[in-house]
């Protein structure tokens, strides 16, 4: 799951104990001095609206972890089985681009990890390493899983998805070691959403 902005937390406890001892932060009152920007802003859940859900319904909605830069990730449960995924689905909606994992399994109990990449990263998949060469790219990473039967209706790589237009060129970029990665080259968007959706099991990307 994603980190709790402890950093803040903890630089707020410094200056509280910091002024209840007479202290100012330093010879100069740096600490109090420090700009607002320099603390860790917490999370700011916006209310799902219709437009948000594009379709989906409450009922189905198991777990939202709302828009971060930060990288997103789930451990999986104690011996959890490979999930085979069936298929990914992009779709652009209004405000974002969706991507849709479906699964056999019960989808929450796979681990995953999600993050917008920088040119020059790289992907591991069992012993591959994969170098991403676009200025941004969506990683989805799922372990332990496999691309199931149904793979061929996975998205071919270099395909591109007319519907949406934050996500370019996409594809399965591996599937071995136990490891499914999936990516997307962004053409813009800095920010991701997941939905954890039940009745089947699927995970939901969001992008802007």
């Amino acid at each position: 799951m994603q980190s709790v902005p402890s950093l803040r937390l903890s630089l707020l406890t410094v200056t509280a104990l910091l002024v209840a001892c007479g202290g100012d932060g330093g010879p100069n009152g740096e600490l109090a001095a420090m700009p607002q920007d320099t603390f860790i802003k917490p999370i700011v859940r916006e209310p799902l609206g219709d437009a948000d859900m594009a379709g989906l319904t409450m009922t189905e909605l198991a777990l939202e972890l709302p828009w971060t830069r930060n990288k997103v990730s789930r451990d999986p449960a104690a011996g959890a089985p490979a999930a085979s995924l069936r298929s990914a689905e992009m779709a652009g909606h209004e405000g974002f681009d969706r991507v849709t994992f479906t699964t056999d399994d019960a989808l929450p109990a796979t681990g995953y990890e999600i993050r917008i990449a920088e040119a020059g990263a790289t992907a591991a998949c069992g012993s591959e390493s994969h170098e991403l060469a676009a200025p941004r790219t969506l990683v989805v990473t799922f372990h332990p899983a496999r691309a199931g039967d149904g793979s061929e209706t996975w998205i071919a790589p270099g395909v591109r998805n007319t519907s949406a237009t934050r996500m370019g060129r996409a594809g399965l970029l591996c599937d071995g070691g136990d490891t499914v990665v999936w990516v997307a080259e962004l053409e813009q968007g800095d920010q991701v959403r997941v939905l954890e959706l039940r009745d089947p099991g699927r995970i939901a990307v969001d992008v802007r």
